[in-house]
């Protein structure tokens, strides 16, 4: 190891002063550095802005043969910065800006490295005295993070599903690029309705690695992919190879939205939604809080079931499907990109999840289809509806549903997933949803919004695929109205929040240990934040009825009520197909049944203005 002054990346917060931004303070007191993977022999805690420098000497801590420790012993403000170096620099205050400090220790010592991390102000506590930081890794120019001195103590509740994993080696997760091999096992901890799987004796081969995007590079409770080497059904999930353990660190409001978005998509009736199960979690021995163990989204059997395309191919019909995209919302080398018809939007950029690989051939493909697409979309006639020639309708618009009610301004950006299976005629359907972190009151594109808008009305940066223009079609308006039609109809708002209580009731005991595991994360919203979530679902909910109801006998939901809703009816009635999507509007007179007496409700209304009254046939 260099003799010579090395620093360590933890310029963790390196903020500056522009309007609106909060300095850093450091209160009086002590601060850990937690040494087990760095081995450093010098460490010193350096504090500083634009024009001083605080260096404080981190000396052997008795009680943790690892930790060093720095005594404050005055309240330091208006910082905007932070780190630790391994330096024969003397403690003390120095008349020199942090970043000029860092620049002359790296033009003059020979080995000196370093490298800045920001951090937003909003994940990092402004108190914390008597924390411990910690790198995540040996190298040393390592990223790190900052937790409780008393989090190392804290022990799983055992009141949900306990997962083990031991990584060969205790080797660290460190990369999205590639697996490393590992053991697990799950104790129900006797949890009702859940069984164990494997034992400590006895575990499964697994292998595992990181996943996500901004959850992956934003947090340190991060999320990670698993690939078991056969199908197996844990915790009562569909069988198969591939699951996922997400942390949710930044679904505030206590866990509440992914949930909420997952079971509005399966009261609506999407044709797969992914299921996840709230677990704990002890990474080679540590315990890591609160996760939820799911499915992933993929081409499989019980999952998204398509045809699963071969990669390269080349066949012109074998090319059509199937196909599972994701809208990314950023340029990646990886991603299709497309010109979208809208001037003021940027374009599109699409991952292409099934095949991952392609050829030439399949490239063309289905870079034809969604620009002949996206030019049917933004025609000026919008009683055109060449664009249902390959967009799915139905599915469009219960997604739309689905995130206009969750306020997700996020969601036509990026994690939007589209599939398409194999056939010249078959359409792309949107769906399985997936990552409503974003909403209400959490994104951080947008800095405020209300529940009377639109959720493509917001300007996140982004374009916001198709679904502003989609709007402006009677045809999917219709489409809404029906989707909302079933939501009335089916009491979803009832459901939700009865869904909301029961699933936060399921792990409480181990949320609290969560919070004192990950202080600055989701458990750190509590009640009081869960009941503000249904108060402004509720109030979303309000307004859409307010702007998608329709008048009784209006079953087709144009508006009007005429003889072409007794057609529709009519034509339900005798099981035409092309009908069967408007069995939650037919039901005009609201006695929970569609028959010949619906019929006579509409001439009712037709005649005199209004329905009968609901009665029992």
């Amino acid at each position: 190891m260099e003799k010579t002054s090395r620093l360590l990346l933890a310029l963790v917060a390196l903020i500056g002063f522009s309007a609106g931004v909060h300095a850093l303070e450091f209160m009086a007191g002590e601060y850990y550095f937690d040494n087990s993977k760095l081995h450093f022999n010098n460490v010193k805690m350096v504090l500083g802005n634009d024009t001083i420098t605080h260096i404080y000497e981190m000396l052997p801590y008795e009680q943790h043969p690892s930790w060093l420790r720095a005594v404050v012993t005055d309240d330091i403000n208006d910082l905007n910065g932070f780190c630790f170096i391994d330096s024969g620099k003397e403690s003390g205050t120095y008349n020199q800006g942090l970043q000029d400090f860092l620049n002359e220790c790296d033009s003059t010592q020979v080995g000196f490295r370093h490298t800045k991390v920001r951090e937003s102000i909003s994940t990092r506590p402004s108190r914390i005295v008597d924390w411990v930081f910690c790198p995540l890794n040996d190298a040393p120019h390592s990223d790190g993070y900052w937790r409780p001195k008393d989090s190392y103590s804290v022990e799983p509740s055992r009141t949900i599903p306990l997962i083990f994993i031991n990584t060969q080696d205790s080797a660290p997760i460190v990369t999205k690029d590639y697996y490393i091999n590992g053991k697990l096992w799950i104790d129900n901890c006797n949890t009702a309705g859940f069984e164990s799987l494997a034992s400590e004796g006895a575990p499964l081969d697994i292998e595992i690695k990181g996943r996500g995007n901004v959850t992956w590079l934003a947090f340190y409770k991060k999320p990670y992919k698993i690939k078991f080497s056969g199908k197996v059904s844990p915790l009562g999930l569909d069988r198969s190879k591939h699951f996922i353990l997400v942390p949710r660190a930044q679904d505030y409001d206590g866990y509440v939205r992914n949930t909420t978005g997952f079971e509005l998509s399966r009261l609506l009736e999407m044709s797969y939604t992914t299921s996840e199960v709230p677990v704990e979690l002890v990474l080679n021995g540590e315990y890591q809080g609160l996760y939820f163990f799911g499915e992933n989204i993929r081409v499989e059997s019980g999952r998204v079931e398509i045809i699963e395309q071969n990669e390269y191919e080349t066949d012109p019909y074998l090319i059509t499907g199937g196909w599972l995209l994701e809208n990314r919302g950023y340029e990646n080398p990886i991603h299709q990109q497309f010109e979208n018809n809208d001037p003021t939007k940027n374009h599109y950029a699409f991952e292409s999840k099934s095949p991952e690989h392609y050829s030439q051939e399949q490239q063309n493909y289905i870079s034809t289809f969604i620009s002949q697409a996206d030019s049917c979309i933004f025609v000026d006639d919008k009683t055109d509806t060449g664009w249902e020639q390959y967009l799915d309708i139905s599915s469009i618009a219960k997604f739309y549903v689905i995130q206009e009610v969750l306020e997700n301004v996020e969601a036509f950006t990026a994690s939007l997933f589209m599939y398409k299976d194999i056939g010249e005629n078959e359409k792309f359907h949107f769906g399985p949803v997936w990552d409503f972190d974003s909403s209400y009151f959490n994104s951080k594109l947008v800095q405020h919004t209300t529940a009377d808008n639109f959720i493509f009305n917001y300007d996140t940066g982004f374009a916001a695929m198709w679904i502003e223009e989609l709007c402006k079609f009677p045809h999917f308006q219709q489409e809404i109205k029906k989707v909302w039609k079933q939501f009335k109809n089916t009491k979803c708002l009832e459901k939700l929040v009865t869904h909301i209580f029961e699933f936060k009731n399921f792990f409480k005991t181990a949320q609290v240990k969560d919070l004192q595991r990950w202080p600055t994360y989701a458990s750190s919203h509590m009640p009081e934040d869960t009941e503000m979530y249904i108060q402004r679902l509720t109030e979303k909910v309000a307004w859409l009825d307010e702007q998608w109801s329709v008048p009784v006998g209006d079953v087709n939901c144009d508006g009007h009520v005429n003889s072409v809703d007794v057609t529709v009816l009519y034509s339900y009635l005798l099981g035409d197909d092309d009908s069967s999507s408007y069995r939650y509007t037919c039901d005009v007179d609201g006695d929970g049944h569609i028959s010949s007496v619906d019929i006579t409700a509409i001439y009712n209304i037709l005649l005199n203005g209004f329905p009968p009254l609901p009665h029992h046939h």
